[in-house]
């Protein structure tokens, strides 16, 4: 029979589907409901009753208004004109009681004609079997899923980030350098701008660096510099941070209404930042707070939530930890370099004669080296010059340092024996009252000869080779040299030199921490100090000290110790 199912046809489809849990009707041609189970009643809340006979569409299919859309654009329909199986979600039903039901779905055709035509080969579709289900709980949990995965690559993002900033921030222990590469990195992630106040000596702050993802560089530079105090009894929100305060979020320049100096400065950094809504962050560590970080939003609508504050207060407790480190850093430094500077004694200035000294430590804030100058008046006027290295790159070293050069002025002071004597006594009192290794020196004696001459005899004792630097610029390296300083099982000797020293020019000791390093041969070095030497010959002489360290640019890898002597025209 063609057009609709038979009573042996709907009995077969009723028992089918009495037991399936998803909803099922069927439908003759003309889409009119033929079948319907009971967890299509539980669904819908129609009786079979109810629907048999009534067109599916009119009855169950509403558009997102609620309105039966054009037969036309129905889906469902559509199978009964194609005979063409579909499926689909978001399909809203009408309930009985006038809700509607979100629904995924899919359809079959039922093909009908004469015996032994029965497919849609050879047959006519004569309805539909459509099953559905309740998406709602589906599209619940897709919705919930699709917002954990933007939360958990948001949270990796953040992560991501706070890492990059970490790494960033421990590649230098410049502040300045650091806390401008901090506020470049947060925006835009973490705010459309952001800032960073520190605290100074006296109670006083410092904005030090400001950015915005659209205002210019020109636009913030006048925000940078000197804020009012901090005051003695914080109300503000900044100044409650700088005084050791959580950090705090604020909504705009509203939330800034203390008539404190400091408020006004920050309502006034506000106002050129558009700001809706920001977090004022410390950056501490160990105990002690360094400043503060400023983060906001120029959109209305963003603000900073409880996960935000975690990731903004992440960041300022590393920023703290990078401040504490360079600030340990810079005080080491100075400590070691203070103490490698009062370990030097002050140069002679003998008649016409110049001297002239500079030390550069090394980047490693731990190496207190073992290198040092020294020069002093001998009787009868001569003046003794020395550089030298002792092995190490500690305070033992430094400590060795001084006990080898007071030993070493005090055997020079007594005799005018030759330079080689000198450091010969001086083996073996390092041998008997000092810890010192091995070391590398240079001792030589400049004296005015008879008829205005001036001469130098120096005796190497392992040591990078002097360099004399004529005022016509020529260049000669004192090449004599001999064993080390301190090892009683090097054999051989250390012979002495002697030099007549032209008028006005200079004479050159330094030590290796000037010529060598890692990467670049010794004689490429040396032909270098030459050259530049050679360049800077009529300079003052700390204009040719000063000039020389710059051109050289020595590696940082070890001390730099360098002492010049101009003879007189």
């Amino acid at each position: 029979m063609t057009g609709q199912l038979d009573d042996r046809q709907g009995a077969i489809l009723d028992r089918l589907v009495e037991s399936m849990h998803s909803g099922v009707l069927a439908t003759d041609e003309h889409g009119r409901i033929t079948a319907w189970n009971p967890r299509a009643r539980e669904l819908l809340g129609y009786t079979r009753d109810e629907v048999l006979g009534r067109s599916m569409h009119r009855l169950l299919h509403r558009d997102a208004d609620g309105h039966v859309p054009p037969e036309e654009d129905c889906r469902l329909m559509r199978g009964l004109r194609t005979g063409v199986p579909d499926h689909g979600d978001g399909q809203r039903f009408a309930r009985r009681d006038g809700r509607l039901m979100m629904c995924s779905w899919s359809s079959a055709p039922i093909y009908t004609g004469g015996p032994g035509r029965a497919g849609p080969a050879d047959g006519v579709v004569g309805g539909l079997v459509v099953v559905f289900q309740d998406a709602a709980d589906r599209v619940e949990i897709e919705r919930e899923r699709r917002e954990q995965m933007a939360r958990v690559q948001r949270a990796n993002s953040r992560l991501r980030l706070v890492a990059e900033i970490t790494t960033v921030l421990s590649s230098t222990l410049n502040e300045q350098e650091a806390l401008r590469r901090l506020v470049r990195l947060v925006v835009p992630h973490l705010g459309d701008w952001a800032e960073v106040d520190l605290l100074v000596r006296d109670g006083r702050v410092e904005r030090v660096a400001a950015t915005h993802h659209e205002l210019s560089a020109a636009d913030l530079a006048g925000l940078e510099g000197p804020l009012p105090p901090l005051p003695r009894l914080p109300r503000g929100p900044l100044a409650q941070v700088l005084r050791g305060g959580a950090a705090v979020v604020v909504s705009g320049e509203g939330d800034v209404r203390s008539d404190e100096p400091l408020d006004a400065a920050q309502r006034e950094l506000f106002q050129v930042m558009d700001a809706h809504s920001a977090i004022i962050a410390p950056l501490a560590a160990r105990g002690e707070t360094y400043g503060a970080l400023t983060l906001g939003y120029s959109r209305p609508g963003h603000g900073y939530g409880p996960n935000d504050r975690l990731v903004v207060e992440d960041v300022a407790r590393r920023t703290g930890l990078v401040l504490a480190n360079a600030r340990l850093y810079v005080e080491q430094r100075n400590t070691a370099e203070a103490m490698q500077r009062n370990l030097l004694t002050p140069l002679p200035q003998p008649g016409e004669l110049r001297l002239e000294a500079r030390y550069v430590p090394a980047a490693r804030v731990s190496w207190v080296g073992g290198d040092w100058y020294d020069a002093f008046t001998l009787p009868g006027g001569a003046i003794g010059v020395v550089i030298g290295d002792i092995v190490g790159h500690d305070l033992q070293a430094a400590a060795r340092m001084a006990q080898v050069r007071n030993m070493l002025r005090a055997l020079a002071w007594d005799t005018t024996a030759l330079p080689s004597t000198v450091l010969a006594r001086l083996d073996g009192v390092m041998a008997g009252v000092s810890d010192a290794d091995l070391a590398t020196g240079v001792f030589g004696r400049v004296e005015e000869a008879p008829g205005g001459l001036w001469r130098l005899r120096w005796c190497n004792a392992g040591h990078p080779p002097p360099l004399l630097i004529t005022d016509d610029g020529g260049t000669h390296f004192l090449d004599e040299h001999g064993m080390l300083l301190g090892d009683p099982d090097l054999t051989g000797t250390r012979p002495d030199g002697a030099r007549v020293l032209p008028p006005l020019s200079t004479l050159l000791l330094y030590t290796d921490g000037l010529v060598e390093t890692r990467d670049t041969d010794l004689s490429d070095r040396l032909t270098s100090l030459r050259r530049h030497g050679s360049h800077l010959a009529q300079l003052p002489l700390p204009d040719l000290c000063d000039q020389l360290l710059e051109r050289i640019e020595p590696s940082g890898e070890d001390d730099v110790a360098l002492l010049a002597l101009r003879i007189p025209g």
